[in-house]
């Protein structure tokens, strides 16, 4: 890392530049969550050689971090919160199954690998790639290792899961599509947020993620951004669709800002952590197996349906999947919803009495 002759900000221009290079490289090779995993790869090797500009993080990673939470808190509309309501118990056992699970796989790979124990519950949770990096640069976890792990996790799943439900399908003489339980409600006339409606929604975002942050809540920019655009959602009857360009972008930041902590030291390191990868994803599989198969037992939905219900992986990846194996994608996403606002708002508070 050196320092750039144009300043701050040109170096911050520069290294955006090649986190969008990496993005479009990742995109075209067809490459899962390609805006972080694609900036943090070329910024990564840039730097690991000594050839990536330096510049101060801090301000890009809130804003960055302020941007990711407007737009989970798209997810907490009154439509979603009345499905969840539904399949309340449901919902309540897997997340608090999801909670757990994360917290076993955490010290599992602390007491396997070595790795510090904050990098390790980091590492072991439930939640998405993007919402944990933020957590880890919170924390000051190292979350190069972090984004490794949950990279290798996320390629495990997506390339079984379509495996596990043929496998289901034999065992149970059931079917892929889904049973007669119907979690679909009916098309309601939606409003959306007007211009005035934006302004206030970038204020509050910004209020409530600075607050948060200020407070020292854990993943306080992204929490607060995140209730705060979903609060005021709630609070004016109103949906809003956040530029996903913005968004983009902020994944773009969040990846470079990774890569910038990918060191020579990393590197040389990296073939060590494939085996504890490898462990507490077995172990994150057992489990997930094991919260489906309670899902399928208590619920009369198909098996692959829960299965893909209690999967770690996004929902970008899950919904399609769902689709294309016959399985409810609805009830899958109202599944993941859960589980990522319950992961990124209450396993920090389980996570620092342990570190602390």
């Amino acid at each position: 890392m050196f320092d750039f002759p144009g300043g701050q900000a040109a170096a911050f221009c520069v290294s955006f530049a090649i986190g969008a290079a990496g993005y479009f490289l990742f995109k075209f090779l067809r490459f899962p969550n390609p805006a972080v995993l694609g900036s943090m790869t070329v910024t990564g090797a840039l730097n690991a050689a000594g050839f990536f500009p330096f510049f101060d993080t801090r301000a890009v990673s809130f804003v960055a971090s302020v941007v990711v939470g407007v737009t989970l808190g798209q997810l907490i509309d009154r439509t979603v919160i009345g499905r969840i309501i539904r399949m309340a118990r449901h919902v309540l056992v897997q997340t608090a199954g999801m909670l757990a699970l994360s917290l076993v796989c955490g010290l599992s790979l602390h007491v396997v690998s070595g790795i510090d124990l904050t990098t390790s519950l980091v590492s072991g949770a439930t939640g998405g790639i993007t919402e944990m990096i933020i957590f880890g640069i919170f924390l000051d976890a190292e979350v190069s290792t972090i984004a490794f792990i949950h990279l290798f996790r996320l390629v495990f799943f997506i390339t079984l899961i379509p495996y596990l439900g043929l496998i289901a399908e034999k065992i149970t003489g059931v079917p892929l599509t889904p049973h007669s339980h119907n979690t679909r409600v009916k098309d309601v006339t939606v409003e959306f947020f007007g211009r005035k409606d934006f302004l206030t929604l970038i204020f509050m975002a910004f209020a409530g993620g600075g607050l948060a942050f200020w407070l020292n809540v854990p993943a306080g920019a992204m929490l607060g951004a995140m209730f705060a655009g979903g609060g005021l959602a709630l609070l004016l009857g109103k949906q809003y669709k956040f530029d996903s360009r913005l968004r983009l972008a902020a994944l773009i930041v969040i990846g470079l800002v990774t890569g910038m902590r990918i060191t020579p030291q990393f590197v040389e390191q990296l073939g060590t952590l494939l085996i504890p990868a490898m462990v507490v994803t077995v172990i994150m599989l057992i489990g997930c197996t094991l919260l489906a198969v309670v899902l399928y037992k208590t619920s009369g939905w198909s098996l692959t349906t829960c299965l893909l219900s209690v999967a770690p992986a996004g929902m970008n990846q899950i919904v399609p999947l769902a689709e294309d194996l016959g399985a409810d994608p609805l009830t899958a996403s109202v599944f993941h919803i859960a589980r990522i606002v319950g992961i990124v708002t209450f396993y920090p508070w389980l996570v620092l009495p342990l570190i602390s």
